[in-house]
């Protein structure tokens, strides 16, 4: 209760704060108005400012040195050369419209924190669709909770996401709005009697929402399949031997791979170093991840 006891003072110490500033604004001109400007030029003697400011002038004879450095600066301009190979990558970025330019890379922790967070939101949203079929949330909570939720998802999506991975951006997009749609669609047909009705069961009718619910994840779940599912991967090589290798890799939503270092064949001679393509041990429905287990081939490029 203190910290709740806090938390309220603080608020109303804000909105006190914010109404003495919009009460102030209209006695600002007047204040201004009341100041007197002759009190404030008579205090102020200008005349011996001027003196003291030629006396600096002649004394460090500040004028000549300024021409003759802009007369210098006018003979012996030169243009600079510019190196080829950055000219040319110059040329290209300004010819291209997709260029990205990215402020700053994300290490292995931030992708994994950001992945983390998109999980909990939609799963969240889920549940929260659910709550208000029961009538456990009014529908007032549910929409501002709702409108946070769906508007932090698209935030991280296209903030985050896209910058962390450009190229698989699509995947990461549709699978997390997905279930986004999901607990909409639940809301739609739990509001609906005449559907529940249809289809309830005789002695648990409530049953009906989790049961479509979770035909609407499998149904997710097999389309993205279908649509962008890949059974190999990319990662960087931490530990390299004779016939295998450490590869570590991240989290790959495409292949349905966790974050991690694994151990995995090496008959193409990869070295510390190396960013590679890896083959995958497909398993159907693997809540675990699918598990890395050959080296497939080599990249070229930071994947």
């Amino acid at each position: 209760m203190n910290f709740f006891n806090k938390f309220g003072d603080i608020i109303l110490k804000v909105f006190s704060f914010v109404g003495m500033l919009i009460l102030a604004i209209p006695k600002i001109p007047e204040k201004l108005r009341s100041i007197k400007t002759d009190d404030f030029k008579s205090k102020v003697d200008t005349d011996n400012i001027k003196e003291n400011i030629n006396r600096i002038r002649d004394n460090t004879k500040i004028e000549e040195r300024v021409s003759k450095i802009t007369t210098k600066k006018g003979e012996s301009e030169e243009p600079l050369e510019i190196p080829k190979d950055i000219e040319e990558l110059s040329k290209q970025m300004d010819g291209s419209e997709d260029t990205i330019f990215i402020s700053g890379s994300f290490n292995y922790k931030e992708k994994e924190n950001t992945i983390l967070r998109l999980q909990i939101l939609s799963g969240a949203f889920i549940i929260f669709s659910i709550l208000y079929i029961f009538n456990f949330i009014a529908g007032i909570i549910y929409g501002i909770l709702g409108i946070l939720t769906v508007g932090y998802v698209v935030y991280l999506l296209y903030k985050r996401i896209k910058l962390m991975y450009s190229n698989d951006f699509p995947a990461y997009r549709d699978f997390f709005l997905m279930y986004i749609v999901i607990g909409l669609v639940l809301v739609v047909v739990g509001t609906n009697s005449t559907f529940v009705n249809a289809f309830s069961f005789q002695f648990f009718p409530s049953l009906t929402v989790l049961i479509f619910a979770l035909i609407l994840v499998a149904a997710v779940f097999l389309i993205f399949r279908i649509r962008y599912y890949r059974n190999y991967t990319y990662g960087e090589v931490v530990e390299a031997g004779k016939n295998v290798a450490y590869v570590k890799i991240e989290y790959d939503i495409r292949s349905n791979v966790k974050p991690d270092i694994y151990m995995v064949e090496n008959s193409i001679g990869a070295v510390e170093g190396d960013f590679v393509k890896v083959k995958l041990e497909e398993k159907f429905m693997n809540l675990t991840g699918n598990k890395p287990t050959n080296i497939i081939e080599k990249v070229k490029t930071k994947f």
